[in-house]
């Protein structure tokens, strides 16, 4: 496992436990993060916290990584698995998709998603 499949690792892995401290921990300070839910991009580690915290109050969200791809230019795609419920715990969606990461160092710096894997 390379150093930067390890990281995506514990960065899923915190995601998925909903701890955030552990998930800020691998972001690079101006980290650019898709917004889901509001659409447009979040900026900062601190605009990450509020997302989480505002999407925490509306969703659960899981992301299973199923393969991860190193690419030429180094940055890694990740196919995902990713389920969606609503606060009663209801599924709302189940759907794969691939995550692309671009890192600074050895920190997430940017995530994209660029296609759902279900719909290819």
């Amino acid at each position: 496992m390379t150093p930067r499949i390890a990281l995506l690792t514990r960065l899923y892995d915190a995601y998925n436990k909903g701890d955030f401290d552990a998930f800020a921990a691998e972001l690079d300070p101006a980290v650019d993060w898709p917004d889901q839910i509001g659409g447009g991009r979040v900026v900062g580690v601190e605009a990450m916290r509020a997302f989480w915290t505002r999407r925490d109050g509306m969703v659960r969200v899981e992301a299973a990584p199923m393969e991860f791809t190193v690419l030429e230019d180094g940055r890694v795609s990740v196919a995902t698995n990713q389920t969606v419920h609503n606060l009663e715990g209801r599924l709302w969606s189940d759907s794969r998709v691939r995550h692309i990461y671009t890192f600074q160092g050895e920190r997430v710096s940017r995530m994209d998603i660029v296609e759902r894997l279900d719909e290819a």
